[in-house]
């Protein structure tokens, strides 16, 4: 199998560390995402591997190839990696087709038109464009230019395509629509694939694995199930399903499992930490809004709060709460009265991690 590898890999400009000791192995055939927020070194990462950054440290292999190497100076451009990008911006030629842009990457590598053409009909068809070819980007929607910029970066068969935000400048609708389409295309050809984007919707819908990022590192790796269901760092529990976060106290906790922590106005709260060993002091406690019960339930921890605002959202209400100066949110079918009440956090619902990770 072909796996691409990256291994402490660093990317500096000057003195800040864009990227910082990342290392990371990608199946063949794997749908995996990098996902956080602006700056915290995704797209510096896809850019290392495409050939369109020089690491300032580490190493990047595909196969048996290496395509960078700080320590040797080893670093091929982005015309000999052959790998197929999508980037934000579609980068459609404007005086050309839309047969014509597709099949530039295959003019490029000396296809011969019979060939070429084929191809072309293929990718067009693949991503439902056939009856446009001869159009021009200018006479296309922004959901018909990124299929083309798609159908332009698969046609010539890459062994790794390259994604950045592709998605982001369409409309919710057409969002949804085209991450359904582009993971059945994925799946169809095989391709395997690296997806840069901020959005965690698509990064739940579309990935095999996520790699949650912040400041240059990886927090967490693994299945959306596993990061949603099990997060191992408080960021990735409050950037994926927006958990709240509170700040507590509490002992030291040997191993992972149950634990006991306290609140700034000392209300205690039963809870879990998948950490292997906590520090006693400062801790964080993640529990997401739809946990949160207005209701009494078994094995849960009793608090007392000030209900705050609410907004309406459709299928439910997000309503604002008050516990130990700190405003956390609820989703609630009915919203409470404002003023002082009562919220249930089961023990299984409420994680803590170190406050200083």
């Amino acid at each position: 199998m072909t796996e691409l590898v990256l291994t402490d890999l660093s990317r500096r400009y000057g003195p800040a560390l864009a990227i910082d000791g990342i290392n990371l192995t990608v199946q063949e055939g794997e749908f995996l995402t990098l996902l956080g927020p602006s700056g915290c070194g995704k797209s510096t990462t896809l850019a290392s591997i495409a050939g369109l950054d020089q690491p300032t440290g580490g190493r990047i292999t595909f196969g048996s190839r290496v395509l960078a190497d700080a320590e040797t100076g080893a670093y091929l451009p982005p015309e000999a990696r052959g790998f197929g990008v999508v980037f934000q911006s579609y980068a459609l030629w404007p005086h050309l087709s839309v047969e014509d842009n597709v099949g530039m990457a295959l003019k490029l590598r000396k296809v011969p038109g019979a060939e070429r053409a084929k191809r072309v009909t293929e990718a067009l068809e693949l991503v439902e464009l056939g009856a446009l070819a001869n159009r021009y980007p200018g006479e296309l929607s922004g959901g018909q230019q990124q299929r083309v910029a798609l159908a332009r970066a698969i046609v010539f068969r890459p062994p790794l395509l390259l994604l950045d935000e592709p998605l982001s400048n369409l409309d919710a609708q057409l969002r949804q629509q085209a991450r359904v389409w582009l993971k059945d295309i994925q799946r169809e050809l095989g391709l395997t694939t690296i997806y840069v984007t901020h959005d965690q919707d698509e990064a739940l819908a579309m990935s095999d694995r996520i790699v949650v990022m912040r400041g240059g590192k990886v927090v967490q790796l693994g299945t959306p199930q596993e990061i949603w269901h099990a997060p191992r760092h408080h960021f990735a529990a409050s950037f994926i399903g927006n958990a709240n976060l509170l700040q507590v106290s509490g002992p030291a906790v040997p191993e992972a499992g149950p634990c006991e922590v306290t609140l700034s106005d000392g209300q205690l709260i039963r809870a879990h930490t998948p950490e292997a060993e906590l520090a006693p002091g400062a801790q964080l406690l993640a529990v997401r809004p739809h946990l949160v019960s207005c209701e009494p339930r078994e094995n849960a921890s009793e608090l007392k709060v000030e209900f705050g605002a609410e907004s309406y959202l459709g299928d439910h209400f997000e309503q604002e709460a008050h516990v130990a100066g700190t405003s956390i949110r609820l989703s609630v079918e009915t919203p409470q009265p404002r003023g002082a009440g009562r919220i249930w956090i089961r023990e299984q619902d409420a994680v803590v991690f170190a406050a200083d990770k």
